[in-house]
């Protein structure tokens, strides 16, 4: 056979490919058509079915909730809520009034201030079950005459009684707020049942009484269904089939929170200014007013939406803002029609992720003829679910996002795959039929392998580029371990601290990492040491690097937190990853001469002055990274106090494990002597004489491990 039959065979191969599957002359046009789309139809349910088992366990739902919460940020700033007043109670307030709880004197005059301004309503958010002296029967005295002053119950949990005044009224409501897997809160209470009966939440009760003085009265569109109207708004209750929820997340009447915003999308004025009847002309007048806890010191402050902003930290929102926040939300769709927040039920989702997995897998099966049909109908479907579902949101409808991108990316790799492994195939087919013939035409495959010889060729030469390629990528991912690493710079700028870092990977890329960071006087720093090595143990390095560098953004100092949110992020994408990585590392939080240490690592070795070395074993405040999804139980911390010259050097094992030419290993005692010796010197003196030392003793030996290496010495 020759050129002509080879290309023959060639086009043939891709022309099956296209259907996914080897003709096998069929006998019908069924049989046609499933030979030719038996890749799509196989691939097409098997990942609909993996993803929509996922969604359903809950597995994706976190990720979903991360996406949605984007839309929050994006969509344009609602404006002030000018129905509404806030009365907020920071730290400086709670100076200002001596004691906390507030005592009943005081609170008393607060409303009394406030009645004065004739408010439609009054919310108060603040528990007050028992009398808290002076002033309790002045306090009772204000609840008796003040008709339109709501109180709170908490009804759920360890249950908090409502003031026994307003109760006996009628006057109280339930303020219980629902928090998402996530800590997140995104649903509210309607109506729950206490121990007197069913009670409306804190909320909605406030604007339910706003909304009857506007003759707009609730009124049940479909009692079985618990779908109720009012004015231009409709309540359908949050149930299991909606979303991304489970039976077990619901319970009474709950719906979803559509925020307005923040403390700033409401008027505000402090407690002090009230109290001190430093109140802006009508500021209360007609509006309900909340009175609540925004100080940091009362714990009344939750994660929200807001809080998933990638690019800044935000701050807590207070409870008695949720609460505005639901009034508003039941106040604007009820007057002037805006959305409330409903979520697409499952079946419409888990039909979503078949139709995308259906068209990704179809795109891929085109890969081979119509490549740039393929990219663009991916990036088409990418677009399309992320602009409808921010456009179905504006619309007061959240529509998942992550499943179906998922679905896309899955389906389209599998399809690919299969694509390019049924070409194979044929090609393994052609050469079978070949082989069958070689005695039969010996003349014509003397032919055929000087042609082979010559693609054998072809192909060293790209096997060679590949190489040189894969080298280059490999090249690039060190210089990016590199890039994200402290420079000396950023050191020389943290205040009190000598500081000294050095790595250096065995392979083109490492798997030990360090870093050092610095956020409000308080300095971070990271030692790890990534098991194995290669491209893989570099991603995981720089995976650690983020995720660490994030939760220092966001001031997290709990090393149980810390560690366990860094380790159930890095179990995730390794799991993800298939792979078998995970890591040993340790954290210091440095502050004001303070150290504290958590994680599993090498020994921290301690240097007082005079060269007096002290070992610190980390074995019992943690556990390997990325090696199991729950290590909360094992992490503690140890403290040490560091004087003026006092240092602290961390290290990974590819120092005490270095061996030279007779194979004897370097040692932790030989790192402590060097330590010891130059105890009085520089953090980078201290850095260059250990390095020095190490590459003294190691001579021509091969280093078989990273060598990573951080000093810190406290500032005389």
């Amino acid at each position: 056979m020759g050129d002509d039959s080879l290309t023959k065979t060639k086009n043939q191969a891709l022309e099956q490919s296209e259907g996914s599957t080897i003709q096998m002359n069929p006998d019908t046009p069924l049989q046609a058509f499933l030979q030719r789309w038996q890749g799509v139809l196989l691939i097409t349910p098997c990942v609909a079915g993996f993803i929509i088992a996922g969604s359903y366990l809950g597995i994706f739902r976190v990720l979903e909730w991360l996406i949605l919460d984007q839309f929050f940020l994006l969509r344009p700033q609602e404006p002030v809520d000018e129905r509404i007043a806030i009365v907020t109670i920071d730290e400086e307030d709670i100076d200002y009034v001596v004691q906390w709880p507030m005592s009943d004197q005081v609170m008393a005059k607060l409303l009394r201030n406030i009645k004065a301004k004739n408010p439609n309503a009054i919310g108060l958010d603040i528990y007050r079950d028992l009398p808290v002296e002076p002033g309790h029967e002045e306090r009772v005295e204000v609840f008796k005459t003040t008709p339109n002053l709501i109180g709170i119950n908490k009804i759920a949990g360890d249950t908090i009684d409502p003031p026994p005044t307003l109760a006996d009224k009628d006057q109280v409501a339930a303020n219980d707020m629902f928090l998402d897997n996530d800590g997140k809160i995104r649903r509210a209470l309607v109506l729950g049942e206490a121990e007197s009966g069913l009670m409306q939440g804190f909320g909605v009760k406030l604007a339910l009484d706003y909304l009857a003085d506007q003759d707009i009265e609730l009124e049940a569109l479909n009692p079985e269904k618990q779908i109720f109207g009012l004015g231009q708004a409709t309540f359908i209750p949050l149930s299991k089939n909606d979303g991304f929820y489970k039976e077990s997340d619901l319970g009474w009447y709950q719906i979803l929170v559509n925020y307005r915003g923040g403390l700033d999308r409401f008027p505000n004025i402090s407690m002090t200014d009230v109290l001190e009847n430093r109140i802006p002309e009508n500021f209360f007048r007609d509006r309900i007013v909340f009175i609540g806890a925004k100080a940091p010191s009362l714990n009344d402050n939750y994660l929200t939406p807001y809080n998933s902003n990638l690019a800044v930290p935000t701050d807590l929102m207070p409870g008695v803002v949720i609460h505005a926040n639901i009034t508003s939300q039941i106040l604007s769709a009820a007057v002037s029609g805006r959305p409330m927040l409903r979520a697409t039920t499952k079946p419409i989702h888990w039909l979503l992720i078949v139709v995308w997995s259906g068209y990704s897998a179809t795109l891929g099966s085109f890969y081979i003829r119509r490549r740039w049909m393929t990219l663009l109908g991916l990036l088409i479907a990418v677009v399309i679910i992320v602009v409808s579902s921010y456009s179905a949101f504006l619309y007061g409808w959240l529509v998942p996002v992550f499943t179906p991108l998922l679905a896309v990316v899955v389906a389209a790799t599998l399809s690919v795959g299969q694509v390019l492994w049924q070409n194979l195939m044929i090609s393994y087919q052609k050469l079978e039929d070949y082989a069958r013939n070689l005695e039969d035409k010996v003349k014509e495959r003397t032919a055929e392998l000087a042609h082979a010889n010559q693609e054998i060729s072809q192909l060293n030469e790209k096997l060679k580029a590949e190489n040189l390629r894969m080298s280059a990528e490999l090249d690039v991912a060190r210089q990016l371990q590199y890039m994200i690493l402290p420079n000396p710079d950023e050191l020389e700028a943290i205040e009190g601290l000598d500081l000294a870092g050095f790595m250096e990977p065995a392979d083109e890329v490492g798997g030990d990492y360090y870093d050092i960071l610095c956020t409000d006087n308080v300095v971070t720093i990271g030692i790890g040491d990534v098991t194995g090595h290669g491209l893989e143990s570099g991603i995981l390095m720089m995976m650690t690097q983020t995720v660490v560098r994030t939760l220092d953004e966001i001031r997290e100092r709990d090393p149980v937190k810390f560690l366990d949110t860094l380790n159930r992020t890095l179990y995730k994408n390794v799991q993800r990853m298939n792979s078998d990585r995970n890591l040993t590392l340790a954290i210091l939080n440095y502050t004001d001469g303070k150290v504290s240490i958590s994680g599993q690592h090498e020994e921290s070795i301690v240097v007082r002055a005079g060269g007096i070395i002290e070992r610190i074993d980390t074995m019992d405040l943690g556990f390997p990274i990325a090696l199991d999804d729950d290590i909360a139980d094992f992490i503690d911390r140890a403290l040490i106090e560091l004087h003026p010259g006092d240092s602290i050097v961390l290290y990974t094992d590819g120092i005490p494990e270095a061996e030279n030419m007779e194979n004897e290993q370097y040692g932790l005692e030989r790192l402590c002597d060097v330590i010891s010796q130059n105890w009085d010197k520089s953090a980078n003196a201290i850095k260059d004489a250990i390095i020095d030392n190490l590459r003294h003793f190691i001579g021509k030996q091969k280093v078989f491990d990273d060598i990573t290496l951080v000093v810190l010495k406290q500032e005389v």
